[in-house]
Order: C-alpha cells, then sequence, then structure tokens
C-alpha cells in the first residue's frame, strides 16, 4: 500500500511539472466547449491483461465533461502478452464511464477530478498450473476455465494538455477500490500441492492463483492521445 501511495506521490508530481510547461493564462484560443476522441497508450503494452482501450469525452458545459471508455483484447491483438503470460484463449473486455469536474476551464491546459466506475471481464484457458482454492487448499492440475470480474471505482486527477493541433495528450493517477472474483472450473485432474506455498506466488499475477472474491485499493496510472473534435 505505502508502494501504492509513493507511485502516485510521484506520478502526480510528474503531472504537475508537465502541465505547467502548458498550463498558461493568455487564451489565444478557448477550447473550453470542446469534445475528444481518445485511445490509452499503455493498456495495450500491459504484460498480464494487455487490451486496446478507446474513449469519448463529451462537453457538458465549461465546468463538466463526462467519458466513456471502452477495452477489448484477445492473444493475436497483443503487443505484450506472450509466454505464459496469457493463453491462447484468452479474451477481455472492459467498460468505464467517467465523469469529469474541469477546475480553471479558462486555462489552455484543463486540470480536472474525476470519479471512473469501471467493470472487467476477463476468461482463459490455463495449462498446468496451480491455485489455492475457496477451501485455502494448494491444487495443481493439468487444465482449467479461468474467469475474472473485476469491478469498482477511482477518484482521479489528471490534464487534459493543451495543443495548437488537434492531436493532444491527458494525462491522470488515481486510487480506488476494487472488487474482484475469480473462479476456476472444469479443472481436469486436480491434485493437491504439497510442495506449494503462497509465498510462491508472483505479486503482479496473483489474479491467476486465487480463487474467490478480493477487496481492496486499486491504483490507475495512464496516458491517452486525444483528438479534439
Amino acid at each position: 500500500m505505502k508502494r501504492k501511495i509513493n507511485l502516485i506521490a510521484f506520478f502526480l508530481f510528474y503531472l504537475s511539472c508537465t502541465a505547467n510547461i502548458y498550463a498558461q493564462k493568455d487564451n489565444i484560443e478557448d477550447y473550453s466547449n470542446a469534445s475528444y476522441l481518445t485511445i490509452n497508450t499503455l493498456s495495450s503494452l500491459n504484460t498480464f491483461s494487455p487490451r486496446w482501450r478507446a474513449g469519448y469525452i463529451k462537453n457538458i458545459n465549461d465546468k463538466w465533461k463526462i467519458g466513456l471508455d471502452i477495452g477489448y483484447g484477445i492473444r493475436n491483438l497483443s503487443f505484450s502478452g506472450f509466454g505464459d503470460k496469457i493463453g491462447n484463449d484468452y479474451q477481455l473486455w472492459e467498460i468505464r464511464p467517467e465523469l469529469y469536474y474541469i477546475l480553471k476551464p479558462e486555462r489552455k491546459t484543463k486540470k480536472y477530478f474525476s470519479i471512473e466506475l469501471f467493470y472487467i471481464n476477463h476468461t482463459d484457458v490455463f495449462f498446468h498450473e496451480h491455485y489455492i482454492s475457496k477451501n485455502k487448499e494448494y491444487l495443481s492440475y493439468n487444465k482449467a476455465n479461468f474467469k475474472r470480474y473485476k469491478y469498482g471505482f477511482h477518484l482521479k486527477y489528471g490534464f487534459i494538455i493543451y495543443s495548437k493541433k488537434r492531436l493532444g495528450f491527458n494525462l491522470y493517477s488515481g486510487l480506488g477500490l476494487k472488487i474482484r472474483n475469480v473462479i476456476f472450473s472444469k479443472v481436469i485432474n486436480p491434485k493437491i500441492d504439497l510442495d506449494y506455498s503462497e509465498r510462491d506466488m508472483v505479486i503482479f499475477d496473483e489474479y491467476k492463483g486465487i480463487e474467490g472474491s478480493n477487496f481492496g485499493v486499486n491504483l490507475t496510472l495512464g496516458f491517452k492521445l486525444y483528438y479534439r473534435l
């Protein structure tokens, strides 16, 4: 948790330094009422659950905007999900509605707070792996169907960085809460693995090895390209 907070603090400091370069008060051109098409440049590079995520941010008035991001990923569209990170049957889709509050709409670079809701549906088929069952048994198996649901919300702080061109950048960081539910089904040849222990698990992909529900803190960091309409 402490590492997550330090990472967010560093990222927010970086965002502030970057935004101050562009956030000038003189209004050469007014983009307060702009809407945007966006593409998330980091989601496709995610090693454990890669997907392409695109969105639309619609202007309501000077202070408020609403947005919707939709993501989809399969192995053949992935740049980073190779080896044992994802299987051949990997599939993920997600939906993320968001409400933006613009802090100083008269500025060219838009600083904002937002609240984002998210829902993720992730399925795959794993071979010759192991997991912790709901009964806290350490099981190995030959093959199993994997399903993960994840939903929650983020409170975010970000910048829609001014550009004289229609193309520009949106950077953000945030923290929220998540509920994750993992289900293993059609498990072939499950066996209790006495040599396996919880400390053997890699923290970054622990969702692949723990069955059941989990509630906790969720970190989000992002970098989007936008096209101003």
